[in-house]
Parts: structure tokens; sequence; C-alpha cells
């Protein structure tokens, strides 16, 4: 970091690595730093300085604490693009955001963790206004971008620049195909992989509160320190293994779901949705697509404008009638009562358009398979997966189960549209097995009754 970034405090005044100073050299130096307008921080063990416009700090291990860890604290515009002009420079960057999502329409970013193979930066987004630079860094095919569990990194970046970042390595799923439990905390693959224990006591903290005590800063710093080191440790067992390319399919599809939820309609997410029909549907999406805009005009979250069984609620009713929707329990609050004319003009509008069509979700055949015909196939896949080292979880779920029986079984099913478990990597790893359990080629046999693992398949 000091190496690679400009020490000038300005034109005139050049510092030396600040741990060649004396406690009373430091003390000093605060004085003289003050005097030209910048800051330098002596907190006990915990010093910082400007470097530039560069706040750079030292976080020493303190007792009981994981982290020794220089990092740069980001906290201009000016500052965000030395760093970015830095960053461009890498082919590998990972990070990591901090936010809160309770209180606003979308997740509030209120930090973004960023590091190198050498390097650590926490940028403060509430107090730049542009990050668009530091986004575009992500999207650069020539660049690998490291994450763990990165659902909301994702949604952060595509909002910010409407594209999916290329070349997306998320350690979380690396590790399921390399035989991990999935989903692995980050703590847990740092514990299995570097072999260290991360300090979580600021899980809970209000990332939105200023300023952050160096505590927060350790915390959030340590979230992205190891990233790099085991990213490197799982992209060798799956290039060994020839699995990169399967991650690769994973995390495009895994993008491509995300994008494609942010810029549709997702009024059949509703929670009881699935009782509705015809004009009670028109009426559910009217209210639904009603609030989602209040929500998004106010910066709160849905359910804050109007609650998800309210909404199912008012549609199976299906009046206008501004007494029958008052009459509703509920609706006797003073921050709903007062949507109640709202609402009324909302749902008799909505009743003059046909019902909406459901998203299309391919169907594979009619009704429900035997439960204990997917329960069989569940033993057998676990089986599998056990002896390619991968997870379970991360392979298929009781929903693609069923899918992939009630295909196989189905009179009517359509070659060109098979089920995940019939494609790509999945395919591979177990749809080809389940299919010759299914036709009679391979059995399940007790093997072992005192194994973790107690039954093996021999061929018919």
């Amino acid at each position: 970091m000091r190496d690679a970034f400009p020490r000038k405090i300005n034109s005139d005044c050049r510092v030396r690595n600040w741990r060649s100073f004396s406690r009373a050299e430091s003390i000093g130096l605060c004085v003289f730093i003050h005097r030209i307008g910048l800051a330098l921080v002596v907190d006990g063990q915990c010093y910082g300085y400007n470097i530039g416009v560069l706040q750079f700090f030292h976080v020493s291990n303190q007792v009981g604490s994981s982290l020794g860890t220089d990092f740069l604290y980001i906290r201009s515009q000016e500052s965000l693009q030395q760093l970015c002009e830095q960053l461009e420079k890498e082919s590998l960057i990972s990070f990591d955001t901090e936010f809160v999502a309770e209180d606003s329409y979308r997740p509030l970013l209120c930090l973004l963790q960023v590091a190198t193979e050498n390097h650590i930066a926490i940028i403060d987004p509430l107090e730049i206004d542009d990050l668009s630079m530091f986004w575009n860094l992500l999207v650069d095919p020539e660049r690998t971008v490291i994450v763990h569990a990165g659902r909301e990194e994702i949604l952060f970046c595509y909002r910010a620049t409407g594209k999916r970042i290329p070349n997306l390595f998320d350690i979380q799923v690396a590790a399921g195909f390399n035989g991990f439990e999935y989903p692995a905390s980050y703590g847990k693959l740092v514990q299995r992989i570097v072999g260290k224990t991360l300090d979580k006591e600021e899980t809970r903290s209000d990332w939105r509160h200023r300023p952050l005590s160096t505590q927060q800063l350790e915390y959030a710093a340590q979230d992205v320190r190891d990233l790099i080191r085991i990213y490197k440790h799982l992209s060798e067992k799956l290039r060994k293994h020839g699995r990169l390319t399967w991650l690769a399919e994973e995390t495009h599809l895994r993008q491509e779901e995300l994008s494609e939820l942010e810029s549709s309609e997702n009024w059949h997410r509703l929670s009881g949705i699935s009782a509705l029909s015809g004009q009670a549907l028109s009426i559910a999406r009217g209210l639904w697509s009603w609030r989602d805009n209040r929500a998004r005009e106010r910066n709160l979250p849905p359910r804050k404008i109007l609650r998800d069984d309210l909404i199912i609620e008012l549609a199976r009713r299906g009046s206008a009638d501004p007494r029958r929707v008052s009459a509703l329990r509920g609706m006797e609050y003073r921050n709903t009562r007062q949507l109640i004319p709202e609402l009324s003009n909302v749902i008799e509008d909505s009743i003059k358009h046909p019902p909406p069509a459901w998203p299309r979700k391919h169907r594979y055949g009619k009704g429900q398979p035997a439960s204990m015909l997917t329960q069989f196939l569940s033993a057998a896949m676990a089986f599998i997966c056990h002896q390619k080292h991968m997870a379970p979880m991360l392979v298929a779920t009781s929903d693609d189960l069923r899918d992939f029986v009630q295909y196989r079984l189905s009179s009517e099913s359509d070659p060109d549209n098979p089920p995940s478990l019939l494609k790509g990597w999945r395919a591979d790893i177990v749809g080809r097995e389940l299919d010759d359990l299914l036709d009679g080629k391979l059995a399940i046999v007790l093997d072992d009754p005192h194994s973790e693992i107690p039954i093996k398949f021999i061929e018919t």
C-alpha cells in the first residue's frame, strides 16, 4: 500500500514510513500536520494520517483481535479516483459490502471494502457522490472479481452499470464445487482454508452511523483480507479437477437470473398470490404496481407501504367500495387508513384489465410424483455428490428433483426444454446416473450400515 500510493503531504514535504517515528515524533508531527490543515490520529495503538488525499490507517493487533492490517480509508472523490487509477493495473480485485436493507426501497450501500493481492482499501459511499469509476472496473472483462455470497454485490454493480460482471468468482459457490458444505459462511471458509478465526463482534453494526470506529473499520477490512488467498486455493483445485468451466457456467446463470429479477415485475412473488385467479389476480397486480411505485418514490421498503397479506385479501374480496376496503382488519392504522381512497381507485382501475399472464416457467408433467421416488433419487444424488466431492445443495433442490422425475415420466416431455438436472454441468455430475437408475441400468444396495454414506451403486 505504501509503495503503491503517493506519500506526499504537500509539495514541499514528504514523510517517511510512519513506523519509523517515535511516539514523541508522531505527536510533534501531529501538531505540524494540524497546522497545514490535515490530520494525524494518535489513539492508543491506532495511528493514521493523510497521504495526499488518501487517509491511511494502520490498525495494530489489539488484545483478542484477529487483525493487524494496513488499509486506505477513502472518503473523497479525489482519493477514489487515485485508488481506481491504481486498481486499473490489477488483474485480481476482491470486494465486499456493508449495507442496511430494512429501511429503504433498495439496500443502502454503507461501505465498500476492496482488496488486491497486497493492499486493502475501504471506500465510504456515504461521503462520495459518484462511485461509477469503481463499478466500471468490475465489469472490465480483463479483470477477475472475487466475492463471497455475492448476490447483493452483483446487484449493486448491475444497478450502477447495467452490466454483469464478466469474470466473477464467488468463493462460496466455488467451495461447493470443491466438496465444502454449501452455503458455507465466509468465517468457516477462512477457518478451513486459511486457519484463522474471524472477529464477528460488529455483525450487527448500523453501518449508516458516522464516524465509524476503528473496531468497525477493522471488522470491515478483515472481510476482504483473505478473499484472494481463498480464491487461489479454490481455483487451483477447480482447475486440477476440470471444474472451472462449471463454475463459470453457474456464475453466468446466477447473474442472468438476478438481472432478470431486477428488470421485471415481481407481483407473482407476493406471498399467497398462487391462490388467486381471474379478476383477483388483476387487482393483486395493480396493487403491487401501485405499492412498488409509492415505495420507490418514498424510498421505503414496500411492506411499509402496504403488507402482502393486505394486498392478497383486498384482491380476493374484489371490491373497490371504500367502506369494504376500510372494513378489512389491518386497515385501521393511521398510515394505512389514509391510503383507502387511493386503494379504492387502484382496485377500480385494475378490475378493468384482463388477468396478467404468469411468468413463463416450464412445467414438467402434471400433478406431483410419488414422494418415495423423489426420496429415492435424493439419496442417490447424495451418494453421487459424496463420491464426486460436490455439495448436494449446490447441485439440486427438491423442486429440481421433482422436475427431473416429472420430465422423465411424462409422455409429453419436450426435448428442447429439459429440467436443470439434464443441462450443463449438472447433467455431467448427476443427471446421467439418475437416468440410469430410472431406466434400471443401475441399482442401489446397502453397503456399510455404519458408514456416513451406507449405500453404493451396482450395475444391473
